[in-house]
């Protein structure tokens, strides 16, 4: 009569149990977060009254250190942050509506993030990461629009950095691949940071084709002005150009064929590793798991390149 007369409580306590249950099994690649900078921003292009000298000091203390000490000091690729965040943003007129026009997209940001965390988990298991973003700095303008409004930045197997810009058409669509594009570089760097005391051109190169073949693959609609800027002359120029120094280790260098110079054309070394990385998957059926974890070497063998 007794467990009768609790039968309603009873049937609560099993349901309660039951939906804790369930959560737990939805939402346990759910750990992801994603932080907003932009108060870091605000407090450096607000100063307060007569406080308008030694800018690029104040810069230095309010954003660059501030958010490295907070944030990656313990990151795999700290360097690289610390470098990323080392210009002065002069223009704070136009920082601050940069930073007004991401706090009014917060919510389409965090949807798009959101969504394609879920997608590319499917195919490769990295979870608890944290995605901060970061407001546009002017004085890049003219990059971002190159970059459909956003640039992404892995900062460690378990962070990523994503300066957006959404006045930039595009952006939407974008951000999305760009986070799997960065997700699969926190993946790799997951399971192979410190294998090799090296880091050569070739190896900037797959790294680089990995992250856009992933999110290409996610997201084949899209398509990153960086992976196709250079038509099938231009490729084989700079491919007979870098050949012979696959092994450099020399960054700059480096730096220079991704990137592009005065010697080197715009997202050259993007578009040669995105090209090397589609001609070796091309007659594959190796899961993406698989191909992410495959040497610089084995990629570059595979694709059939000469």
């Amino acid at each position: 009569m007794e467990l009768l007369k609790n039968k309603p409580k009873i049937i609560k306590l099993l349901t309660l149990v039951f939906l804790i249950s369930l959560g737990n099994v939805f939402c346990q690649n759910s750990n992801n977060k994603i932080i907003f900078l932009n108060d870091y921003y605000s407090a450096y292009a607000n100063p307060i009254e007569n406080d308008i000298t030694n800018q690029d000091n104040r810069y230095k203390e309010k954003i660059q250190n501030a958010i490295i000490n907070k944030y990656f000091l313990k990151s795999e690729y700290s360097d690289i942050v610390n470098d990323f965040l080392s210009s002065p943003i002069q223009n704070t007129t136009e920082l601050k509506k940069a930073i007004e026009r991401v706090n009014d997209n917060k919510k389409t940001i965090e949807r798009k993030i959101t969504s394609a965390l879920k997608k590319s988990a499917k195919y490769l298991k990295n979870d608890s990461l944290t995605i901060y973003i970061l407001p546009t700095n002017p004085d890049n303008k003219v990059i971002m629009e190159g970059m459909m409004g956003i640039m992404g930045l892995t900062a460690g197997s378990k962070q990523i950095l994503l300066t957006i810009e959404p006045e930039i058409l595009g952006w939407e669509e974008m951000v999305e691949y760009a986070v799997a594009h960065e997700y699969n570089h926190t993946y790799w760097t997951n399971k192979n940071f410190g294998k090799s005391s090296k880091w050569t051109l070739l190896d900037y190169l797959i790294f680089e084709g990995r992250g856009d073949s992933f999110a290409h693959l996610l997201y084949p609609k899209v398509m990153a002005p960086w992976t196709s800027a250079l038509n099938q002359k231009d490729k084989d120029a700079l491919w007979n150009r870098i050949k012979p120094k696959l092994q450099s280790e020399d960054i700059p260098f480096q730096m220079e064929v991704m990137f592009g110079s005065s010697n080197y054309p715009f997202s050259g070394g993007y578009t040669i590793g995105y090209d090397i990385v589609q001609q070796a998957l091309k007659n594959t059926r190796l899961s993406a798991e698989r191909w992410a974890n495959l040497s610089s070497d084995k990629l570059l063998k595979m694709s059939g390149y000469e």
